[in-house]
């Protein structure tokens, strides 16, 4: 599948279809837009995340919530466009990465709680916080081996460059990206491997061609934990008129998923290192 002519794609090897075919095209319209109008990237990275904590809010009311999905869904074409747009101007800053990501976070944060509160107000009381707090743990933990993998993936795979040893963010960056490599298994001791055998700057070809063959489709599988599969499931509970059961379809079903996906993570790891 040969990548579309005019869209920026960060990696487009391992892109979802939805973002391929969808978020993309329409970030891009909102992106050439956004140059015309003389925006930056982080104004544009604001606007996404004030969108997002909008529309996750609409979650509350019954009667809101397919329409506060629609609004998530404009969050995450602004969430396209801000990362073109930037590439497009040659405004691409490890702040704008990290802006993008509090985007995500807030809307998230601000549906969870929304949701949390309906049900408080349905009458679940101290069980709808549980189920909340539970639920947005999960999250976390699924969004870090989405993010990790895929980062690991493509400076391996896609750019053939070494794997960064050891985090060199600061605050709470530094710490998320620490628990990353505490719960993403035997991983990092492939990316300590592959980074020892690397040479003038690049990674070894036969490494790099492993590496691909090996973790390709466990990275295509991260990819069902990422923020599209949250945000199709809000749409979902929101026109069956059942938002109170997306809590336990972030605790049951994905978490079934993240198990399943960590434990043929952790066999490949095994093989790789094994073939080294």
């Amino acid at each position: 599948m040969s990548e579309p002519v005019g869209l920026a794609f960060k990696n487009y090897e391992i892109e979802e279809l939805a973002d391929v075919y969808f978020f993309r095209p329409a970030g891009m319209i909102f992106a050439r837009a956004a140059r015309a109008l003389r925006l930056t990237p982080t104004t544009v990275t604001i606007a996404g995340g004030v969108v997002g904590v909008v529309g996750g809010a609409m979650l509350y009311s019954d009667r809101l919530a397919f329409a506060g999905f629609v609004v998530i869904i404009l969050h995450s074409v602004l969430d396209s466009s801000d990362g073109q747009l930037a590439r497009m101007t040659g405004q691409v800053t490890e702040l704008g990465s990290m802006l993008d990501g509090i985007g995500g976070y807030v809307t998230h944060s601000a549906a969870y709680i929304a949701i949390g509160a309906a049900m408080m107000h349905a009458g679940l009381g101290g069980g709808a916080i549980a189920l909340m707090l539970g639920a947005g743990v999960c999250s976390i933990l699924h969004a870090q081996m989405y993010d990790y993998h895929r980062q690991s993936y493509a400076r391996v795979a896609i750019k053939g460059l070494p794997p960064v040893a050891a985090p060199k963010s600061i605050g709470v960056l530094r710490f998320y990206e620490r628990m990353q490599r505490i719960i993403s298994g035997l991983h990092p001791r492939v990316e300590e491997a592959i980074a020892a055998r690397a040479g003038h700057g690049a990674v070894r070809p036969d490494d790099r061609k492993r590496y691909r063959d090996m973790f390709y489709w466990p990275v295509r599988g991260w990819n069902a934990l990422g923020d599209n599969t949250r945000f199709y499931a809000f749409g979902v509970f929101a026109w069956l008129h059942r938002l109170d059961l997306y809590f336990l379809f972030v605790l049951v079903p994905m978490n079934v998923l993240f198990a399943a996906l960590w434990t043929i993570e952790f066999r490949a790891d095994r093989r790789f290192l094994a073939g080294l």
